[in-house]
């Protein structure tokens, strides 16, 4: 039955590329406005408030990221098991999943302009404008949303499986696509002026992991009743890019990398120094985990040198943040000096050190290791293991206590020195991506449990997961209160 569905959406999957290409998708024009609004701040009571007068699509990717963490984690064994809402599986579970895939197709028809995402409508004389300029900071998780595609088949329902499978094809392939062919040239990731630093370079290789990903589930063992179903002319059809393009891409950029790096401050200088947004430091942690692997997996004995090397640097830049770290997050910009990291900014932007987390330990990121790829961590670096579990049990034990004002939300910003809240302002954006970390973090650690384990654990882990469950259907609620 699984293959059977399975097929039909690598026939759907064929065509549809097929026709995305063949004709032209028409240009963004002024439009009245979108179908759903979804604004970038909102009121504790759920009162819309739009920036600018704007409608933004990291808004909406988010608002996606949110529905589908909900939504996906309702399964009996989680949000849905007895000990917390057993009501929520599977009715609530599967309505979630149809919203995720009302809105994602709203975000694709408005947004999306052959992949090159529109980051801006602004609304003038009752029309709405796009942005000229392209956001690049907007792919590395809007090509995140794969996640929902993946795990299509955590719905018990055939042809929910069936419209998750199908219907998520454009919007997932589109970012890498357009980036690899109109942002990516001999190795380096421009912005549209043909700039290149370390934000076009960090958010274009996070930008195209979901293409590095497919190859990589397509290849690995557990993904044989998945991508592996799927042919090698299959997926590149599906893909556009081959994995013989895709090593070549990742040589090239592993040349660029080698030429940037900077041993002494354990960071790469593409030209604009050594000072880093918080969010790139995470993106490039994120792509690069996605290249070495591809690089080990399907290269020869040379690509696996070379992969072992953008590995070792991988660590290194992680090791080299990581004493920054502070209950409440990292400063929003960072200095990496021959003495180690700085804080290069005063503040904490909580929706960049989410992401930050996210790139760390959501989705295929740089703490997963699995059978078939190259486990450099298990190999070599199990020292990194436990790491990754206190910072996902510090960093949630901190967003609960510095991160939420006394209305209970999440605030915009606090104080890197302190984490006193700066900015009270609650971001459509960074609660989304509250409620995405902390789904995909909690049981990383060992101060959290899943509702499945409540009766098993120490009555304090179970009284905490129960408020951090609280805490993300909080954030869902006031998102979807939001949606006009």
């Amino acid at each position: 039955m699984k293959i059977y569905r399975f097929t039909t959406f690598l026939l759907f999957s064929t065509f549809v590329i097929g026709s995305f290409y063949s004709c032209s998708t028409p240009e963004k024009e002024s439009v009245v406005s979108p179908e759903i609004m979804i604004p970038a701040f909102v009121t504790p009571n759920g009162e819309s408030l739009f920036h600018e007068n704007s409608v933004y699509v990291n808004d909406y990717s988010n608002t996606l990221h949110a529905i589908f963490i909900i939504a996906g984690n309702s399964r009996g064994s989680e949000y849905g098991h007895p000990n917390y809402r057993p009501e929520l599986y599977p009715e609530f579970m599967n309505q979630r999943a149809e919203e995720w895939l009302d809105l994602m197709h709203i975000t694709d028809r408005f947004f999306n302009d052959s992949g090159r995402f529109v980051n801006q409508y602004r609304r003038t004389e009752g029309e709405y404008a796009p942005a000229e300029f392209l956001d690049m900071s907007i792919y590395p998780h809007l090509v995140y949303s794969y996640h929902m595609h993946h795990r299509g088949d955590r719905f018990n329902d055939p042809v929910l499986f069936e419209r998750l499978s199908r219907e998520t094809t454009s919007f997932i392939t589109m970012p890498g696509r357009f980036l690899l062919s109109e942002r990516f040239s001999e190795g380096l990731f421009s912005h549209e002026n043909g700039d290149v630093d370390h934000l076009s370079m960090s958010y274009g290789l996070a930008g195209i992991h979901g293409h590095g990903y497919a190859w990589i589930v397509w290849k690995k063992p557990d993904g044989a009743d998945n991508m592996g179903l799927i042919s090698e002319e299959m997926l590149d059809a599906w893909l556009d890019y081959s994995i013989s393009d895709m090593l070549e891409t990742y040589r090239s950029v592993a040349e660029r990398l080698d030429d940037a790096w900077d041993e002494k401050r354990n960071t790469y200088n593409f030209g604009d120094g050594v000072i880093w947004a918080t969010d790139a430091v995470g993106a490039v942690i994120r792509g690069k985990k996605v290249m070495y692997d591809a690089l080990y997996m399907f290269g020869d004995e040379s690509d696996r040198e070379l992969a072992l090397r953008v590995f070792d640097r991988t660590a290194n830049m992680f090791e080299t943040v990581t004493p920054l770290i502070r209950p409440w997050g990292l400063p929003e910009k960072i200095a990496f000096t021959e003495a180690g990291a700085e804080a290069a900014s005063d503040n904490v932007n909580l929706y960049d050190w989410y992401q930050f987390l996210n790139h760390i330990g959501g989705g295929f990121s740089f703490d997963r290791e699995r059978d078939g790829t190259s486990q450099f961590i298990n190999r070599y670096r199990e020292d990194l293991r436990p790491q990754f579990g206190q910072l996902a049990d510090d960093a949630l034990l901190g967003m609960m206590e510095y991160h939420l004002s006394d209305n209970g939300f999440v605030a915009f910003s606090v104080d890197y020195e302190n984490g006193s809240i700066l900015d009270d302002r609650i971001s459509v954006s960074t609660a989304g991506m509250l409620v995405t970390v902390a789904g995909n973090l909690y049981t990383h650690g060992n101060a959290f449990a899943r509702a499945d384990g409540w009766n098993d654990t120490d009555s304090e882990t179970a009284v905490r997961s129960r408020e951090l469950y609280d805490l993300k259907f909080r954030h869902f609620e006031l998102i979807s209160s939001a949606i006009k």
